[in-house]
């Protein structure tokens, strides 16, 4: 039940991220700069986070049916983990450190939320990539050990297969949202960027 929990809220973050995303996406394009990078981390960041939920509601029910060895089950996702890992912190600590200077230029209570759980969310991420990346190196090798019943290619290739399906799942989940949701904010013209900066720079 507590994973199901697990799931459900990545979901909903990762389908809440690409509705936020989708806001800026055009913008992101009109102005460029750090604002797309943000888009970006965004983008990747619910892609990680649909696919965990896709690659795990598949594997569950290859197991289940007897398709799927916990071997090879345990395998995939030790391969999942070790793609996913550098994108996901390399993305998190950009947008974390953005919330920081958000919420301390704005000093609300909703952005320093977002900065706290951001923050939380970093940390606990790059202090489960200390044991997590041996563990799953661990598990990708044990996908080429075998055994005596079982000396052929396909324990890789289907570890590998779900891998694929749940990775490609995310990026057109998230393509097809960010999509939906762009174009729903105005785009400010570039002219009215500068002159806002000017602006802000003079101290008016």
């Amino acid at each position: 039940m507590f994973l199901l929990l697990i799931l459900a809220l990545n979901f909903c973050v990762s389908w809440f991220t690409c509705y936020s995303v989708g806001g800026i996406w055009t913008e992101s394009k009109a102005l460029g700069g750090f604002v797309r990078v943000l888009a970006w981390c965004g983008a990747i960041q619910a892609a990680i986070g649909f696919s965990s939920v896709i690659g795990f509601l598949i594997g569950y029910a290859l197991f289940a049916t007897g398709h799927l060895p916990a071997r090879v089950a345990n395998g995939a996702v030790s391969l999942w983990y070790l793609i996913v890992i550098v994108p996901l912190l390399g993305t998190g600590l950009i947008i974390t450190i953005q919330s920081w200077i958000v919420a301390f230029r704005e000093r609300r209570l909703t952005d320093m939320g977002v900065a706290a759980y951001n923050t939380f969310a970093q940390i606990h991420n790059m202090y489960g990539a200390v044991d997590g990346i041996g563990k799953a190196l661990g598990g990708v090798g044990d996908l080429f050990k075998g055994d005596s019943d079982d000396n052929s290619a396909l324990p890789v290739i289907l570890a590998v297969g779900l891998v694929v399906v749940a990775l490609g799942g995310g990026i057109l989940l998230t393509w097809l949202l960010i999509k939906r949701y762009a174009g729903r904010l105005p785009v400010p013209r570039k002219t009215d960027v500068y002159m806002a900066e000017r602006m802000r720079a003079a101290g008016r």
